[in-house]
C-alpha cells in the first residue's frame, strides 16, 4: 500500500468515525435508542390480540371481509416485471405521480426499460411452491389491511456463488411471529415465531407496515392495523347483524293474544285451539302481512320489534360507509346507492386503485427494490405494470389527441404507451418528428438572399 493510498484510507474512517459520532448525537437517534435499550434482544409483542382483528373483523365481518378482499383481489391481479433504469431524474418523477395516467405513463417510458428472461421473472409468476403470484400477493396484502402488517419470507441459497439470490417468497401470517429488538444501528434483529425459539434472521425478511404513533415498549415496530381503529365500529356492526339475524329467527313470536277481559280468561284448551287456527292460516311466508277477522273479545301485546323499528337497517348503512373510509373505498361500489360521490363506475373504480390498491403496491416496490438492491449489483428495479387496469386508462381518443402533440416522444414510446408493442423493424421509429413549423427563439426568418446562399453551399439547382 502506498503513502498516499494509506493516507486516504485513514482520513476516510477519520471521516466515517465523526459521521457516526454525529448520528449517535442526533436527537431521533438518541430517542430510538432509550427505547430500544427496555427491549433490546428481547421479542416485542402487538399492543393489542391481534387474533381478534382476524377472528372478529375478517372471519366475522361480512363488510370487512368484502371490502379486504376486494382490495387485495385486485392488488393481485396486477403484473409484475424487472427493469432497468434508464434515467434516474424520470424515475424520481414516476415514484412521485399519485395516480396512473397519461402523464405517469409518459415518464415512466422514459425511466424504465424492461429486462426479458431475468432470473426473478419466474419469482412473480410462481413465488413459492403452493401458490401462484396472484394468491401470494393476496395474501401479502390481505395481512396488511386486517393487521397492519405482513412479513415475506425470502429464500434463497445461502452459500456458494449464488449466495443471496432469491429463489422462492413465503408470505408469513402475521399472528404467528414477532420482531426481536435490536440497537439503534438495526432495529430489528430478527424474527421469532410464537411456538419457536429459533430466529429468522433479518436481512431474509421484508416487513410491511402501517405507520403507526406507539413508541414504548417497541409498539413502534408494529404496524397500526386498520381494523383495530376500527374495533368499535366493527363491534357494533357485529351487533347489528346479531340482532337482525335473531329478529328473523324470532319473527314468529311478534306478540302474544289474550284476553281482552281481566272477568274471562282464556282456557289452556282455548289458547292451543287459537295458536292452531292462527297457524293455519296465517303461518308460513306465504301469508306474510295477511290480516284475520274474529268476533271473540280477543287482545294483541307486541312483544318485540322490526328491524326498521330498530334502525338497524340504516346503521347498517352507515357501518358501511364508515368502514369503507378507514380501508379508503367509496362505498358506492358496495351497494350504497344513495351514497354516490362518482359520476360513473369507471370513475369509483378508478378512486379504488388511486386511493387503495396502488398505495399497497408502491410500499412493496420500495421494500423490495431496497431488499434486492445489494443482492443484485443495484443494476435492476422492480415494478408493477398497471397499464391494463382499465379503471386507470385515459379516453383512447384524448390520449390519441395528447400524443399527436407530443413531439418529444418517439413513435416507439408513443406505442408503448399505448400499450402496443415496439417497432423493431421499421427504424425510423425511433427518430423524434418534430413539427416543421418550430423555430428556435431567437432565430431569424432567412430572407430570399441568405436562402440563395444556402442553396449555392449546398449544391441544389433547381433548373432543369
Amino acid at each position: 500500500m502506498g503513502l498516499i493510498e494509506g493516507l486516504g484510507q485513514r482520513i476516510f474512517k477519520s471521516y466515517l468515525a465523526k459521521l457516526e459520532g454525529d448520528i449517535r448525537k442526533s436527537i431521533g437517534t438518541e430517542v430510538n435508542a432509550k427505547i430500544l435499550e427496555t427491549v433490546r434482544n428481547r421479542p416485542v409483542y402487538p399492543p393489542d390480540n391481534v387474533e381478534s382483528y382476524i377472528n372478529n373483523g375478517y372471519l366475522f365481518n361480512p363488510i370487512v371481509y368484502s371490502v379486504v378482499s376486494f382490495i387485495a383481489q385486485k392488488a393481485g391481479s396486477i403484473p409484475w416485471g424487472i427493469y432497468e433504469v434508464k434515467n434516474d431524474k424520470a424515475l424520481r418523477l414516476y415514484k412521485s405521480a399519485t395516480k396512473y395516467d397519461f402523464n405517469t405513463k409518459s415518464v415512466r417510458t422514459k425511466a424504465l426499460v424492461a429486462i426479458e428472461d431475468h432470473e426473478l421473472s419466474d419469482l412473480f409468476v410462481k413465488p413459492n411452491v403452493l401458490q401462484g403470484w396472484a394468491d401470494f400477493f393476496e395474501q401479502v396484502v390481505g395481512f396488511k389491511l386486517v393487521t397492519g402488517n405482513s412479513y415475506i419470507h425470502a429464500i434463497g441459497p445461502s452459500a456458494g456463488i449464488n449466495k443471496g439470490l432469491i429463489k422462492e417468497l413465503w408470505g408469513i401470517p402475521s399472528q404467528i411471529i414477532k420482531p426481536v429488538a435490536g440497537d439503534m444501528r438495526q432495529p430489528v434483529s430478527g424474527y421469532q415465531y410464537l411456538t419457536s425459539n429459533s430466529l429468522l434472521p433479518a436481512e431474509q425478511v421484508i416487513h410491511l407496515k402501517y405507520w403507526t404513533p406507539e413508541y414504548f415498549n417497541g409498539a413502534f415496530l408494529y404496524g397500526l392495523s386498520p381494523v383495530r381503529a376500527a374495533t368499535r365500529l366493527i363491534t357494533k356492526s357485529n351487533s347489528s347483524f346479531d340482532s337482525s339475524v335473531a329478529s328473523f329467527q324470532n319473527q314468529g313470536a311478534w306478540g302474544m293474544i289474550t284476553s281482552a277481559s281481566d272477568e274471562a280468561q282464556l282456557t289452556e284448551a282455548q289458547a292451543e285451539m287459537i295458536e292452531r287456527r292462527l297457524e293455519r292460516k296465517v303461518g308460513g311466508s306465504n301469508n306474510r302481512g295477511k290480516s284475520i277477522v274474529t268476533s271473540a273479545n280477543l287482545k294483541w301485546q307486541q312483544m318485540g320489534m322490526s328491524p326498521v323499528d330498530l334502525n338497524i337497517i340504516e346503521s347498517d348503512r352507515m357501518d358501511l360507509r364508515a368502514i369503507c373510509n378507514i380501508f379508503h373505498v367509496p362505498s358506492e361500489l358496495f351497494n350504497d346507492a344513495s351514497n354516490k360521490t362518482y359520476s360513473n363506475t369507471k370513475e369509483a373504480g378508478s378512486a379504488v386503485y388511486t386511493n387503495a390498491v396502488l398505495p399497497q403496491l408502491n410500499q412493496f416496490r420500495d421494500a423490495f427494490n431496497q431488499f434486492v438492491y445489494q443482492r443484485y449489483g443495484g443494476k435492476i428495479y422492480i415494478d408493477y405494470d398497471a397499464s391494463m387496469i382499465s379503471e386507470l386508462q385515459d379516453d383512447l381518443g384524448m390520449m390519441t389527441t395528447a400524443l399527436s402533440g407530443a413531439w418529444w416522444l418517439n413513435g416507439n414510446e408513443r406505442r408503448d404507451v399505448m400499450n402496443f408493442p415496439i417497432d423493431e423493424k421499421n427504424p425510423l421509429m425511433n427518430e423524434y418528428w418534430i413539427p416543421a413549423g418550430l423555430v428556435p427563439m431567437g432565430t431569424d426568418i432567412m430572407d430570399d438572399g441568405a436562402l440563395n446562399e444556402a442553396e449555392k453551399r449546398l449544391g441544389i439547382d433547381y433548373k432543369v
